[in-house]
């Protein structure tokens, strides 16, 4: 800002084409001596008066946040604590526009008191300038969430905490109040994972595409997000998955790999007008790395559940039982609950195979699994333990109900039809239950229903058996 004598500065007050000019040029002269003002054309649009610039107080009471701010930056200045100013302000115009204008403060002259007698001041119309600021700043966050996610999603191959991760990350970058993952057969959409919706009602749930206009049909057609901020009046075939909490606005990003559609992100708001072409944007640059995530994720999850199934019957093998049965196992020794244990063995199966051959007792161990299987809960898990052994693990089951469950099991086997013809063999059962505790293993829970077993067996088979202290003492010996 150039100084200006005080006479010229005086003698500026008479000269109305050069306050004309002034005033259209972003300047505002204060002479505190004689209590006049010329205000700057900007300043005026945003309603300030000669009496508060001259007071230092907001008298015309203006809501405009930054008004008090820049008032009290001028009375510093008139009262001698500071020489110059100079900020960056919001304010409104007529219209309730916010604009940021720079503005820098200085004393022209002083009286005896020190105290000023001219203030002049300049001001600009930063508003571009600061919006390309904050969207400079906002494309840095950006890049540096995206490189957060894109390293976090990549950490684990676990498809559980890979969702978890991609959910976590990108919540951070594009907001949402729910979103779910779900995966695509072909014919319909099914949930594998979510933010913010009761686990219970989303897990598995389905959602028809094929000649059904919705959203999501429309993103994965297209092959690119899509933003519906009025899920109710454009799309008629939006499901609302819980009528207590509606989506108001929804962006998709569908997974693409290797040219297939394999799913589709959905975010969710519960507000009308909600996402931008900015979110749309974020979701495309992340959309193909959240597909391979999931993917790999996906494919890594089937072949560990390979690894954990018995390649014959279906049902889980050793390996399971030493990865999900301990899991089972470790949860109930921490929620303090009874673990329930049955050991079954197909009584004279050695028989069934010398008299038929091997490939109807593969039929045998097929049918008496499914059986169990049919028979079970849907959190109980059955594993093939050994040749003609199958082992089944009850969570929050006690004693007397596994028993229950095994007395069950062996009346139902001997009914099932080998491929539609025979029965099946009769079954012996070890029972055992019991909570674990901090020293115990699964390993010695499974032993005492095998020693169940053995006792079943020798009292004639096609019988269960609970476990009692006296098997282990009979072990000893």
């Amino acid at each position: 800002m150039t100084d200006i004598p005080f006479p010229i500065v005086s003698g500026i007050f008479s000269d109305e084409k050069t306050k004309s000019f002034l005033m259209e040029n972003g300047f505002t002269l204060i002479d505190f001596y004689k209590g006049r003002v010329i205000i700057s054309r900007r300043l005026h649009e945003f309603g300030f008066l000669a009496p508060e610039l001259l007071s230092g107080e907001n008298s015309t009471g203006v809501p405009d946040s930054d008004r008090e701010a820049l008032l009290s930056m001028i009375g510093r200045i008139h009262d001698g604590e500071i020489e110059q100013g100079e900020g960056q302000f919001r304010f409104s115009d007529g219209e309730g526009e916010s604009h940021w204008i720079d503005i820098r403060i200085r004393a022209v002259d002083r009286g005896p008191e020190k105290t000023a007698q001219i203030v002049i001041m300049n001001d600009q119309d930063i508003t571009e300038l600061h919006h390309a600021q904050e969207e400079i700043r906002e494309r840095l966050m950006e890049i540096d969430s995206l490189k957060e996610l894109l390293f976090a999603i990549n950490k684990s191959l676990d498809f559980d905490e890979t969702l978890a991760r991609i959910i976590e990350h990108l919540h951070r970058i594009i907001p949402f109040d729910r979103a779910t993952v779900q995966s695509y057969d072909g014919d319909s959409l099914t949930i594998i994972g979510g933010y913010g919706y009761p686990n219970q009602l989303i897990k598995n749930l389905k959602f028809p595409v094929k000649g059904v206009d919705n959203p999501s049909t429309r993103a994965m057609a297209l092959r690119r997000p899509i933003i519906c901020n009025d899920v109710e009046r454009d799309f008629a075939g939006f499901t609302q998955v819980d009528g207590k909490a509606p989506i108001k606005s929804w962006l998709g990003i569908p997974l693409v790999y290797e040219d297939r559609t394999i799913g589709l992100f959905s975010l969710d708001s519960y507000a009308w007008d909600f996402y931008r072409e900015r979110h749309a944007r974020i979701a495309s640059n992340v959309a193909e790395h959240i597909s391979i995530a999931v993917e790999h994720a996906r494919q890594h999850s089937i072949v560990k559940e390979e690894a954990r199934t018995d390649s014959l019957t279906g049902v889980a093998n050793r390996y399971g039982l030493e990865t999900i049965g301990q899991e089972l196992f470790i949860r109930a020794s921490r929620n303090d609950h009874p673990l329930g244990v049955l050991m079954i063995d197909i009584d004279f199966f050695k028989q069934v195979n010398d008299a038929k051959g091997h490939a109807y007792g593969d039929l045998v161990l097929i049918a008496i699994a499914e059986g169990i299987q049919q028979s079970l809960r849907i959190n109980d898990y059955l594993v093939r333990y050994g040749g003609e052994e199958f082992l089944v693990l009850l969570p929050d089951t006690s004693a007397r109900e596994s028993l229950i469950v095994a007395e069950r099991l062996r009346e139902t086997i001997p009914n099932l039809k080998v491929n539609g013809g025979d029965s099946c063999p009769t079954v012996s059962i070890g029972v055992f239950s019991g909570v674990p505790g901090l020293q115990e293993l699964l390993h010695e829970f499974i032993c005492r229903a095998d020693l169940a077993l053995y006792d079943a067996k020798s009292a004639g088979r096609n019988r269960c058996r609970v476990w009692r202290p006296k098997f282990d003492s009979a072990l000893n010996h």
